[in-house]
C-alpha cells in the first residue's frame, strides 16, 4: 500500500473520529473536574469546567437531575446549522438547577435588636432576589417595614428577614437564599444551541437591566449575536431579572417552558441593534406567571430614544414573531407588543394580569406601535385595564398601531373595557368577529382616529357599547365603520359618539337590544334608536330587537350564538371576501375555534353564524 494511500486513509479516519458528537456529563454531587466527562461514572463535577471548555456541533451537555449548582454556566461554543449543541439532562428525579443565588449560612442567623421576628445575617453582595425555601421573598425599603412573612431587606452588608422563628428551622428545603450572581444562563454570542429539561432560579440580575435566568444577548456592538437558539422545557423563577431574555437573535424558539415569579418580564424578545435585525421567533406552549412586568414582551426600539447606548433616529422594529397557544397570567401585563410589525399572537389565554409592582400596563394583549399585526382565536379576561389595547409607543414622532387584524376573540371580564385603540396615529385596524361581554366599567369597543373597520362583533353587558371619542393627543376621529355589531344589555348606551368627532361615520346592519329613552347619545344629544336614527343619518338597516341568543347569557356559562329564528339571520350587510368567515357553534378558546362562511346572499349579524 503506498504512503500516500495510507496518509489518505488516516486523514479520513481521523476526520470521521473529529466529527464524531461527543456527550459530555456533569454531576454536581459525584463529579471531579478532572475526568474527562464523557460518561456518567466519569462526569465533570463545576459549571466552571463547562465554561473553560471546547464543544463542537453535535455535542450534548447532559447535567444531572436533581443536582444543584451554584455557579454561572456561561456557556462558550456555538453549534452550526444543523447540528445544534445540546444542553439536555439525565438522570432520575428533579431538573438539575442553576442558582443565582448562595444559601445562607443557616448558623449566622440572629434576632435582630427591637422585634423579636426580625432576623440578620451577614450578607456581602447586595442581593436584588431573596428565595425562602425557593419562595420569592418581598423587598421591602427598611427594616421597620419587616411585618409578614417573606419580606426583606438588605443594607450596609446585612439581610434582615421577617420570620416568626429562628430561620434555620423555619427554611429548610433549601433555606435561605440571597441573589448573587446576575445570570443563570449566559448565552451571550452564541448561536445554534438546543436547552432543555433544565431549571435556572435566584438570577440577581438588575432590574430593567443586565441580566436574566437565561440570557442571550450581543456581544458588545458588533457581535457576534445569539440566533437559531431552541430553549425548551425549562423551567425558569424567582429572578430579580426577566426569566428569558434573548435580544437580537434570529430565528430562535422559546416553547413550552415554565416562566414564574421573576422581577422583570417572564419571556422578552428585543431588538436593539441595527446590525442584527430580528424578522422572526416563535414563542409557543408557555406557562408564564406571576412576573411583575410583561408575561411575554417582545420590543424594538423607538424613533429618537437609546437603546443600548444608541441613538436610533429611525427607531428598531422586530417582525415576524409567532406567539402562540402560550397561558399566561397574573403578570403585570399578559402579552406585550412593542415596535412590532407582521406577527401573528394566536390561541393564547392570558388573564388576572393585574400586577402593578413594576409599572405593567395591565392588558391581556396590549400592541403599542405596533402594525400589520394579527391577534386571534385569543381568550383574554380580568385584566386590570382593557381586554386588548391598541396604542403608540414613545417615540418621536410616536409609532402607531395600524393596520392590524383582531378577529375571533373572546374578551371578557376586564376592569374596564374589551378593545380599546387609543392616540393619534394608531389606523385602519379591523375588529371583526370578536366576542366581547362582561364590562359593566367601561366599552365593549372604544375607539378614536381614522380609518378602523368594526364588524361582526357580539358586545353582551358593558356600560357602553361602541364609544367613539377624541381627546387631547387624538383630535381627529372619522372615517369609522360599525357595522353587522350586535349590542345587548349595555347600561348606560349603545351608541356614545363624543361631541368632537368629526366623522364621516358609517354605522349600518347593526342589531340593538334593548331600546330606550338614553340608549344612544349622539354628541350629547341623548335619545332612543328612532331617534338616532333620525337625528344621525345612521343605522337605516339597523333593528331594535331581541337577538334570541341561545341558550339565553348568563355569567356562569355564556353562549352567544343567534338561534335559526333571531332578527339576526341573514339581517346583515355583504362585506365581501376577507370578511366572510364567522365563528361557528360549539366553540373551546382558545384551541379549538371553528368558523363557517357567512351564506353569499345572506349574511348574519354578530361574531357566530346562526345554529341550523
Amino acid at each position: 500500500m503506498s504512503i500516500r494511500l495510507v496518509t489518505a486513509l488516516f486523514l479520513l479516519s481521523l476526520a470521521t473520529s473529529l466529527a464524531r458528537p461527543t456527550t459530555y456529563y456533569v454531576d454536581s454531587q459525584n463529579g471531579n473536574d478532572s475526568n474527562n466527562g464523557t460518561s456518567r461514572s466519569s462526569a465533570w463535577r463545576s459549571l466552571a469546567k463547562v465554561n473553560s471548555s471546547k464543544f463542537l456541533p453535535n455535542d450534548s451537555l447532559l447535567l444531572r437531575r436533581g443536582s444543584t449548582w451554584r455557579e454561572q454556566l456561561n456557556f462558550p461554543s456555538s453549534g452550526s446549522a444543523g447540528a445544534p449543541i445540546v444542553i439536555d439532562a439525565y438522570g432520575e428525579g428533579n431538573l438539575p438547577l442553576i442558582s443565582g443565588a448562595d444559601l445562607v449560612p443557616s448558623a449566622s442567623w440572629t434576632s435582630s435588636q427591637g422585634s423579636p421576628q426580625v432576623w440578620q445575617a451577614s450578607v456581602a453582595t447586595q442581593p436584588n432576589v431573596v428565595l425562602f425555601d425557593a419562595a420569592k421573598g418581598h423587598k421591602k425599603n427598611s427594616s421597620t417595614e419587616l411585618t409578614a412573612p417573606l419580606d426583606w431587606f438588605w443594607t450596609s452588608g446585612v439581610l434582615y428577614i421577617f420570620s416568626q422563628q429562628n430561620p434555620a428551622s423555619a427554611y429548610k428545603n433549601p433555606g435561605i437564599e440571597a441573589g448573587v450572581r446576575p445570570i443563570g444562563l449566559n448565552l451571550t454570542g452564541i448561536s445554534y444551541v438546543t436547552v432543555r429539561n433544565i431549571a435556572v432560579s435566584g438570577a440577581n440580575a438588575i432590574p430593567y437591566g443586565e441580566g436574566a435566568g437565561i440570557w442571550a444577548i450581543t456581544v458588545h456592538l458588533d457581535g457576534p449575536t445569539p440566533g437559531n437558539l431552541n430553549i425548551s422545557q425549562v423551567t425558569v423563577f424567582g429572578g430579580a431579572g426577566d426569566g428569558i431574555h434573548i435580544e437580537n437573535a434570529e430565528n430562535c424558539i422559546v416553547d413550552s417552558n415554565l416562566v414564574r415569579d421573576n422581577e422583570g418580564a417572564g419571556i422578552k424578545l428585543n431588538h436593539s441593534n441595527e446590525k442584527f435585525p430580528v424578522t422572526s421567533g416563535i414563542i409557543t406552549n408557555n406557562e408564564v406567571h406571576n412576573n411583575s412586568f410583561n408575561g411575554i414582551f417582545v420590543v424594538g426600539c423607538p424613533r429618537n430614544e437609546t437603546c443600548r447606548s444608541v441613538l436610533h433616529t429611525n427607531g428598531l422594529v422586530v417582525t415576524g414573531v409567532k406567539i402562540t397557544g402560550n397561558r399566561v397570567h397574573n403578570n403585570g401585563a399578559g402579552i406585550y407588543l412593542h415596535e412590532t410589525n407582521n406577527s401573528l399572537v394566536a390561541n393564547n389565554v392570558a388573564y388576572d394580569n393585574t400586577d402593578t409592582s413594576r409599572r405593567g400596563e395591565g392588558y391581556c394583549v396590549g400592541i403599542s406601535g405596533s402594525s400589520s399585526n394579527i391577534i386571534e382565536k385569543n381568550e383574554c379576561y380580568r385584566a386590570r385595564l382593557s381586554g386588548i389595547e391598541l396604542s403608540i409607543d414613545t417615540g418621536r414622532p410616536p409609532f402607531g398601531s395600524s393596520d392590524n387584524i383582531i378577529r375571533y376573540n373572546v374578551v371578557h371580564d376586564d376592569g374596564n373595557h374589551g378593545i380599546f385603540t387609543n392616540y393619534v396615529p394608531s389606523q385602519n385596524n379591523k375588529i371583526i368577529y370578536n366576542l366581547i361581554y362582561n364590562h359593566p366599567q367601561g366599552s365593549c369597543i372604544m375607539a378614536n382616529y381614522l380609518g378602523h373597520e368594526i364588524y361582526n362583533n357580539t358586545c353582551y353587558n358593558s356600560r357602553i357599547g361602541i364609544h367613539l371619542y377624541i381627546s387631547a393627543t387624538t383630535q381627529k376621529t372619522g372615517n369609522i365603520h360599525v357595522k353587522n355589531n350586535i349590542f345587548v344589555r349595555d347600561s348606560q348606551e349603545h351608541v356614545l359618539i363624543e361631541p368632537g368627532v368629526q366623522g364621516p361615520l358609517d354605522f349600518a346592519n347593526n342589531l340593538y337590544f334593548p331600546d330606550g329613552p338614553s340608549a344612544f347619545n349622539m354628541k350629547g344629544a341623548v335619545t332612543n334608536f328612532a331617534g338616532w336614527r333620525s337625528n344621525s343619518g345612521q343605522d337605516a338597516s339597523s333593528i331594535a330587537a331581541d337577538p334570541m341568543l341561545s341558550p339565553s347569557p348568563s355569567e356562569a356559562s355564556p353562549n352567544f350564538v343567534i338561534r335559526a329564528g333571531s332578527p339576526a339571520v341573514g339581517r346583515g350587510a355583504d362585506l365581501g371576501t376577507g370578511y366572510n368567515l364567522a365563528l361557528a357553534p360549539s366553540l373551546t378558546w382558545p384551541n379549538q375555534i371553528k368558523l363557517l362562511p357567512q351564506d353569499n346572499d345572506r349574511w348574519d349579524i354578530g361574531a357566530f353564524h346562526h345554529m341550523p
